[in-house]
């Protein structure tokens, strides 16, 4: 009998390990919008080259979770009216429908529900402790398991190239403080529907939880623009300071 084949699993770069501890410090909230991603800081506070940091930096250009400006430096991305509306309205068109060709396949099942159930649950605990970042890890789950039972690839695949401006666009709604219900309950709505078993009231229910939450936050986004006074360059949700540096521990170099 011929030996199994090992599966061999090739250890991150430390390129990557940075970008993946500046996205974390990111979508966690302790980098917010607008700040400036030094180099020479990072690359002291994290005990790396600048090179790396610069190469990691590019890494999250291309996620959109950074933008460079030549002569002034990388920033981390403040989320436009403009993008913030491409978001919301491209999931408003996959995961209602995503839903509905779940619900169609009646591929939610007692488990399905449940796990759904118990995320739900989560979501109003970590909303009551005030937890961001797993308030956000949550929501996106939620709407992960729900898309998932689609069976649909293409759709699947879309949403997960999302995922990162998807986490920007969450982390920007508890920013602005643009959600007018809390989390739990708009969620539970969406529950409600699909455990309902008609399609199109699930449908309708996803579509218009995403539908009101780029709405209000847009609004929001609006309101603070007029306030802060169009075309200043650091305007963004409060708490965003251009000056301010976020200190970041050092990155475990990875094993080779």
């Amino acid at each position: 009998m011929p030996p199994r084949a090992v599966q061999f699993v090739r250890p991150p770069t430390l390129t990557a390990t940075v970008a993946d501890h500046i996205r974390e410090a990111i979508v966690r909230g302790q980098l917010v919008p607008g700040a400036p991603l030094h180099e020479v800081e990072l690359s002291k506070s994290l005990g790396i080259s600048r090179g790396t940091v610069r190469e990691a930096l590019r890494l999250l250009l291309d996620e959109n979770l950074v933008e460079i400006i030549p002569h002034q430096g990388a920033f981390v991305t403040q989320l436009s009216a403009k993008r913030a509306r491409e978001i919301y309205t491209l999931r408003a068109q996959l995961e209602p429908y995503a839903v509905r060709l779940a619900m169609e396949r009646q591929a939610y099942r007692q488990p399905d529900l449940d796990e759904l159930d118990a995320l739900v649950r989560h979501l109003g605990d970590l909303e009551r402790k005030g937890d961001l970042f797993e308030i956000i890890t949550t929501d996106m789950e939620f709407h992960r398991v729900m898309c998932e039972r689609s069976d649909h690839t293409l759709v699947m695949d879309v949403l997960r190239g999302l995922r990162f401006q998807t986490r920007l666009f969450i982390l920007n709604t508890i920013l602005y403080h643009s959600d007018l219900e809390l989390d739990e309950l708009t969620h539970r709505a969406i529950l409600v529907a699909i455990s309902a078993g008609d399609p199109a009231r699930a449908e309708e229910s996803v579509r218009k939880h995403i539908i009101d939450a780029g709405t209000y936050l847009l609004r929001s986004m609006e309101t603070h623009a007029r306030s802060a006074g169009a075309g200043a360059r650091g305007d963004g949700p409060a708490g965003t300071d251009r000056e301010a540096g976020v200190g970041l521990r050092p990155v475990r170099r990875p094993r080779r």
